[in-house]
């Protein structure tokens, strides 16, 4: 699964030269399990790409992600969409370093540094709407539902062992 490769001929040897892009991935396998994301995809991109002279290119453009995460507090699966920009750049000649990245041949395939953006940008927490009330603690019952029959006695975790002190009496 990757996307499409950036050609550079017509344009690797003209300084200044330019191309746009755009392109979609129906689906990614980008394992975002730790982060509750279930499913990636679809993914677009556009942008454009320069040839900034002594063989460095330049991409830059944004990328829109669709994806499917399971709820931070009721678990239930929600549609999430997020996007970023980016900026990067591409040597033939130049050794890879943090922000220059090698490739060989006449074209550049974007997926490594997608793949990096979308892990390092995708949302921390996902809720399913902004007053979801989660699930109860107790018997695990999702309140956006409706409540469930648990006692509803809160008593501050510290001082619950008081609690214990005075009900064994």
């Amino acid at each position: 699964m990757n996307f499409v490769k950036l050609s550079l001929v017509g344009m690797k040897h003209v300084v200044g030269s330019t191309a746009e892009f755009a392109f979609t991935q129906e689906k990614m396998n980008i394992d975002l399990s730790h982060e509750n994301i279930t499913k990636v995809g679809p993914v677009q991109v556009t942008g454009k790409i320069e040839n900034l002279g002594d063989r460095i290119f330049q991409a830059e453009g944004h990328i829109e992600v669709s994806a499917v995460g399971l709820c931070s507090r009721c678990l239930a699966p929600t549609p999430v969409k997020f996007g970023m920009e980016f900026l990067f750049k591409f040597s033939d000649i130049l050794a890879e370093t943090d922000d220059i990245f090698a490739f060989k041949g006449e074209e550049i395939e974007l997926y490594p540094q997608i793949v990096s953006e979308i892990i390092l940008n995708c949302p921390s927490q996902i809720l399913c709407k902004p007053d979801c009330k989660g699930l109860c603690p107790k018997c695990g019952a999702n309140l956006n539902l409706g409540a469930c029959s648990c006692e509803t006695e809160d008593i501050d975790p510290r001082l619950a062992v008081l609690k214990k002190l005075i009900d064994s009496r």
